[in-house]
């Protein structure tokens, strides 16, 4: 009688809890336009992050700024609407990421209306407060190429992030 085939070890239990995949930001922003020299301090920003492979994540991001230029009274708003990719940076309470997001910006106001693509580099880190929730700090440098000229511009943020989903 020939001997029973070998099986596979059981899988090893990891002690590490991996949050969901798939996160939810909303949180404030101020946003500076060095086109226009002024602060938008009224502003907002958020964005919807799905995990790929490991320490890789797809980001969509909306966001909106609205000033006024003081010398003249007008209106600016700054509306983006950015996707691209992130990379997580480590893992524990703080984790560091960095992001690099291409889309559309679009200004409006007293100022006028004008469209164009916009390209944001930066990054943060998240705070985890628990299971379900976490903080986030984050900071970005954006290129528009507007009126055939490369305007610049920086902003800080700072919310909440939501994981949606079980965890794994």
């Amino acid at each position: 009688v020939p001997p029973p085939p070998p099986t596979a070890p059981p899988p090893v239990q990891s002690e590490e809890v991996v949050e969901p995949a798939t996160n939810l930001f909303f949180g404030y922003q101020y946003f500076h336009d060095f086109s226009w020299d002024e602060p938008m301090v009224l502003g907002w920003s958020a964005s919807l992050t799905h995990r790929i492979r490991g320490n890789f994540s797809m980001v969509g991001e909306a966001s909106g700024s609205h000033g006024e230029k003081s010398n003249t009274g007008f209106t600016i708003q700054r509306y983006a609407f950015l996707g691209g990719l992130r990379i997580n940076a480590g893992e524990g309470q703080i984790r560091p990421f960095f992001q690099v997001l291409a889309g559309l910006s679009r200004q409006g106001g007293d100022v006028g209306v004008l469209n164009a693509p916009a390209f944001q580099g930066g990054g943060g880190a998240d705070f985890f407060v628990n299971d379900r929730w976490t903080l986030r700090a984050q900071g970005d440098f954006r290129f528009l190429y507007e009126e055939n000229e490369l305007r610049t511009m920086y902003r800080v943020t700072g919310g909440i992030v939501i994981f949606l989903g079980k965890r794994k």
